[in-house]
């Protein structure tokens, strides 16, 4: 019984023409997303490639001068982009590429890809992730708003229940169907763009990234699941096609429109980001931390006299300018952390109350949930930010400790060149693992879970209603 349900159902929606023109737009669209995609990471991939290039060429023909002179000169840390950015880019067009890792100053990330695209490319993101989680659900309500609704308004749901049949079989059947139609399709698409997406990477392929795309066919057939039983929850509340209709669309609004927009204006709402010229400010009063605090220049003073056992600075075996470039350096990394600290923990606060809407939309946890798997978040973005700061420290530190111990009586005047330049590392990122993905995110995976398991009680739950509506 359950099987010929699901048979019916399933040839039912095939016929119907709705479902035939939305299914061919959003395909098209789907291979519009994956080529857009395809060629907007290509080109960004070439031009990372050719700016660090560009950058290690001059850093290491820039000539002679003074290690601290090099230390202004500096160098960048450029992101690479995530082997899935094709599924989903996330905030990686909206976050920096590039920092300048200069001394002094820790920079936030700069040069947005999205400042370099058009009005319409900014508001309406095209890619396959925005597909699956806002237009197959779509498709999803119009293959089933019929499911309940129209067997009532037939007629043939009062037939069934006057032949004896059980609502629990009933259900299943329904369920079955409306899975058998969405999930087939979708599972071809995806591994078709997840295949695409791992072979045009410029990124090398590593376990972890199958892991994660595994992940995010996980995350989106269980959202397609919830979005299977909302839709025959709500037909089994109506008795005509129309109404069911209608009433998926709005329902669809509501979760893929506002409920979104509502968890992401609330949150700015709640949780102002704070003003960028106010960021400005606190990240130059950060820098001058040193040179503002006379107590912290005394004890400076009396730490390197203590250290190399001496009365007066003259008396240092060491450039004792170096080694106050270098306090000041250090005087600085907890401010730094302070002011970038109090904006991620600001951008925390905005998702979390996004998190508490969950109960109007699966969408919410999904999109961080297909964010975090696909490594375009924002935390994977500040962890970027962190790994490139860590190596701004050390080459800083390095450079001052070379004009430290090497300038001897040249003092100032004491210069390095290649031979020095060579010594650095170019910048190495390894992004977050999926275990450290699935930590940060597990809260909202929990939600979405919740949210699969809720629509399919409901929907059992609504489902036996109709049919016992129907016997009565």
């Amino acid at each position: 019984m359950i099987r010929e349900i699901a048979s019916k159902d399933l040839l039912t929606s095939r016929r119907e023409s709705l479902l035939i023109v939305l299914s061919a737009v959003c395909v098209a669209l789907l291979v519009a997303g994956t080529f857009i995609g395809m060629q907007r990471d290509a080109e960004f991939a070439r031009e990372r490639t050719a700016a660090e290039l560009v950058d290690r060429s001059v850093w290491l023909n820039q000539g002679e001068r003074n290690p601290h002179s090099a230390a202004h000169f500096s160098r960048y840390a450029f992101r690479s982009s995530s082997p899935l950015a094709l599924l989903d880019p996330g905030v990686g067009d909206y976050a920096g590429i590039a920092l300048w890792m200069e001394a002094h100053f820790q920079n936030p990330a700069e040069f947005r890809r999205a400042e370099d695209s058009g009005e319409l490319a900014r508001s309406v993101p095209l890619s396959p992730a925005t597909l699956f989680l806002v237009a197959l659900p779509l498709l999803v309500f119009v293959a089933m708003y019929a499911s309940i609704a129209g067997e009532r308004e037939d007629g043939t749901l009062r037939q069934l229940t006057a032949s004896g049949m059980r609502g629990r079989a009933f259900f299943l059947g329904k369920l079955l169907g409306g899975l058998r139609l969405v999930l087939p399709v979708f599972l071809v698409l995806y591994v078709a763009i997840a295949a695409m997406a791992l072979a045009t990477a410029s990124a090398p392929i590593e376990p972890d990234t199958i892991a994660r795309a595994a992940s995010l066919l996980a995350l989106y057939a269980l959202y397609l699941v919830a979005c299977v039983a909302i839709a025959l929850g709500v037909s089994a509340l109506f008795r005509t096609r129309q109404a069911a209709l209608l009433a998926l669309i709005c329902v669809w609004a509501l979760m893929t429109v506002l409920a979104p927009r509502l968890a992401t204006d609330l949150g700015r709402s709640l949780y102002p980001s704070p003003d960028a010229r106010v960021v400005t400010a606190q990240l130059e009063a950060a820098a001058r931390a040193y040179s503002t605090d006379p107590d912290g220049q005394e004890a400076v003073r009396q730490s390197a006299l203590d250290e190399y056992g001496v009365s007066t600075v003259e008396d240092l075996p060491i450039a004792y300018n170096a080694y106050v470039l270098q306090k000041a350096e250090e005087a600085s990394f907890p401010e730094f952390e302070r002011v970038f600290g109090s904006i991620a923990e600001r951008h925390a606060e905005q998702n979390n109350v996004a998190r508490a809407l969950t109960l109007l939309s699966p969408l919410v946890p999904a999109t961080n949930l297909s964010r975090g798997f696909a490594g375009t978040d924002l935390a994977h973005q500040n962890h970027f930010a962190n790994a490139a700061e860590a190596h701004r420290r050390a080459m800083i530190r390095m450079l001052n400790e070379d004009y430290m111990y090497n300038s001897g009586a040249a003092g100032s005047a004491y210069t390095a060149g290649r031979e020095v330049w060579e010594q650095f590392e170019d910048f190495s990122y390894r992004p977050l693992t999926l275990g450290q993905a699935w930590r940060l995110y597990l809260t909202d995976a929990i939600l979405l879970l919740v949210w699969a398991v809720a629509a399919v009680s409901a929907a059992y739950v609504l489902v036996r209603r109709a049919i016992h509506g129907e016997g009565a």
